[in-house]
C-alpha cells in the first residue's frame, strides 16, 4: 500500500481565499449526522442518466415494493434499469420535463408506508462471485456515474476492459462549496468504498487502485488510509494508492483528472480509458456498487446534501425519486421564502420554481437554497478574469458574445463545447455577468448532437440485453461467463452487517 503521492493539480480554476473555502470550509456550521427520508410519494423519471429511455414495466394501479424494477432498457439501447425506493402503489406514468431539459416518461408512486422490500433484495451469503457476475449485477442495479453526468457504470467497466486500462481511479474529490455528501461517505463507508473498488477493479481486470483526495480532508485521508490496511492482507493482488490533489475548484472532472495526473489535454471525443489507460469512478458510485453487491441492494437512494448560504448543512438519505420539496420538510427551521432553489450545487445546480414536482435523479448529489439578490449587471470590462480561471483553457467572454449574437458556428469553432458549465467564469465576473449559464448550455446541447467517449462502438455490450433483469442477478450473469472472465475475487471473510 502506497504513502500517498502529493499535490498534483491543473492550472486555472481558482482557490478561493474568502467564505467558499472549499478545502476547510470552517466558516459552515455542518451536520454530518446521516437522516433517513421517507417521501410519501416519489417521481422516477425513466431517463436519470447519460443514454437511452427506459421502458416503465407496471402499470397504473400495481403495487410495488422497495427494489423493484420499474423501468427497464430496451434491447439495443444504451439504458439501465430503474427501481423504485418505497414500497406503494403506482398512480400515473406520464411524461414529465426535467430541470435540465431531459423530456421523458415517470412513473408517479404512492407511498404506503409499509416499507417492504421486494424478495431479491437480500444479503448475499456469498460475495466470492466472477468478474461477469460482478458486471450483471452493477449493470442489473441500475447504478450510474453519481458525481458529473451520469454515465452507466456498466459501460464505463466495459469499455475499460476493451481499452486494457491500468489504472482504476476512485474519485474523492467533491470540490464544489456546501457540497458533502461524499465525504461523509468516505468517512461513514471506507470500508465499504475500498471493497467496491476492489470488486470493479477485479472485473475489469485493474490490479491499481488510485484513490484521488484533496491533500485538506485529514478526516476522509485518516478513514481510507485505515480500511486500506484492515483490507490490505485480503487483496494482496491489487495495489492500492492515494493520490494527494491540491483544493481546487472544478477538482473532480475527468478533463481535469487527466490534465493533473497524467499531463495529458483530452480532446473532445476522448476519455481517461483510451488517452491514459484508466478508468474513473466516483467514490458514492464505488459504495452504490458493494452495496449491490452484498447486500442486492439497487441503486434507489442516495446521499444527498441539503444546504444553505446560511451554514445550515444535513446530509440526508433520500430515495430516488423524492421531490424536493419533501427534502426540505426534513430540515427544521429552514425556509423556502425569498429564496432560490437550486437542484444540484451551488455552481453547477440548476434553478427550479416548483420544488414539488421535481424530483432528486441518480445524479443529484445536493439541493442549495440561495437568497435571491437582484445584483445589477454591467456590460464587459474586457478584465479576461473569466478566461484567467476557465480550466478548459476557453474564452468566455468572447462565447458569450457569440452566442448572445448568434454565431453559434463561431462559438463550435473557437471550442464551445468543451465548457464544462462549471460556473467559475460566472463566479469571478466583476459585472455580474452569468456567463457560465449562457455557454454551458450552449456547450450541452451541442455535446448531445455530436461525438461522447462513452458513445464508441463495443459501449453497449452488456446493456443490449435485458435477461440479467431477473430476481436472481447471479444465476443470470452465471449464463454470460467466458472463460477469460473466470476470474475470482477475493471476499473470504466478508460477513454482511
Amino acid at each position: 500500500m502506497s504513502a500517498g503521492r502529493h499535490n498534483y493539480s491543473f492550472y486555472k480554476g481558482f482557490h478561493s481565499d474568502n467564505a467558499l473555502d472549499f478545502s476547510k470550509r470552517s466558516s459552515f456550521d455542518r451536520d454530518v449526522m446521516l437522516e433517513r427520508v421517507y417521501p410519501r410519494r416519489l417521481i422516477l423519471p425513466m431517463r436519470q442518466h447519460y443514454g437511452d429511455e427506459c421502458v416503465p414495466v407496471v402499470k397504473p394501479g400495481e403495487t410495488v415494493t422497495i427494489g423493484q424494477c420499474i423501468g427497464a432498457p430496451a434491447p439495443g439501447t444504451m439504458a439501465v434499469p430503474v427501481h423504485s425506493g418505497i414500497s406503494g402503489t403506482v398512480t400515473d406514468i406520464r411524461p414529465i420535463v426535467l430541470p435540465d431539459d431531459t423530456t421523458c416518461k415517470a412513473v408517479f408512486i404512492e407511498g404506503d408506508r409499509k416499507r417492504t422490500f421486494h424478495p431479491s433484495v437480500r444479503p448475499r451469503n456469498n460475495v466470492n462471485v466472477s468478474a461477469a457476475t460482478v458486471m450483471g449485477i452493477i449493470r442489473d442495479a441500475g447504478i450510474v456515474g453519481m458525481g458529473g453526468e451520469g454515465i452507466p457504470t456498466i459501460v464505463k467497466l466495459n469499455r475499460a476492459k476493451r481499452f486494457k486500462v491500468k489504472e482504476l481511479l476512485v474519485n474523492c474529490l467533491q470540490s464544489e462549496p456546501y457540497a458533502d455528501s461524499d465525504y461523509l461517505m468516505i468517512c461513514e463507508y471506507a470500508d465499504h468504498v475500498i471493497m467496491g473498488a476492489v470488486a470493479m477493479a477485479g472485473a475489469c481486470g485493474v490490479r491499481i487502485i488510485n484513490i484521488l483526495i484533496s491533500k485538506d480532508r485529514k478526516n476522509e485521508i485518516t478513514a481510507l488510509r485505515s480500511a486500506m490496511e484492515r483490507t490490505f492482507s485480503k487483496y494482496s493482488g491489487y495495489a492500492f494508492n492515494l493520490i494527494y490533489l491540491k483544493p481546487r475548484f472544478p477538482q473532480g472532472y475527468y478533463r481535469m483528472v487527466a490534465r493533473a495526473l497524467y499531463g495529458v489535454n483530452l480532446d473532445e471525443g476522448e476519455g481517461l480509458e483510451g488517452r491514459c489507460r484508466a478508468v474513473m469512478f466516483n467514490c458514492s458510485t464505488v459504495y452504490a456498487c458493494w452495496n449491490a453487491i452484498a447486500e442486492s441492494m439497487p441503486l434507489c437512494t442516495r446521499t444527498v446534501s441539503i444546504s444553505t448560504e446560511d451554514g445550515l448543512l444535513r446530509n440526508v438519505i433520500a430515495p430516488i425519486g423524492t421531490p424536493v420539496s419533501e427534502l426540505f420538510d426534513t430540515v427544521n427551521g429552514i425556509s423556502t421564502t425569498s429564496k432560490t432553489i437550486v437542484w444540484g450545487n451551488c455552481f453547477t445546480g440548476i434553478q427550479i420554481d416548483n420544488p414539488d414536482v421535481t424530483p432528486i435523479i441518480k445524479t443529484t448529489s445536493g439541493v442549495c437554497l440561495i437568497t435571491k439578490i437582484q445584483d445589477a449587471t454591467a456590460p464587459c470590462i474586457g478584465c479576461g478574469r473569466c478566461a484567467d480561471v476557465c480550466p478548459v483553457g476557453l474564452e468566455p467572454d468572447k462565447l458569450y458574445r457569440l452566442i448572445n449574437e448568434g454565431h453559434e458556428s463561431a462559438a463550435v469553432k473557437f471550442n464551445a463545447g468543451r465548457c464544462i458549465n462549471c460556473s467559475a467564469c460566472s463566479y469571478i465576473c466583476p459585472s455580474n455577468i452569468n456567463v457560465g449559464h449562457a455557454v454551458g448550455m450552449f456547450a450541452a446541447a451541442k455535446r448531445k448532437k455530436s461525438s461522447f467517449p462513452y458513445t464508441a462502438v463495443g459501449d453497449r455490450q452488456w446493456v443490449d440485453d435485458i435477461s440479467l433483469l431477473s430476481a436472481d442477478t447471479v444465476k443470470a450473469a452465471e449464463k454470460k461467463i467466458q472463460k477469460s472472465d473466470s476470474l475470482t475475487l477475493p471476499f473470504e471473510g466478508w460477513e454482511s452487517e
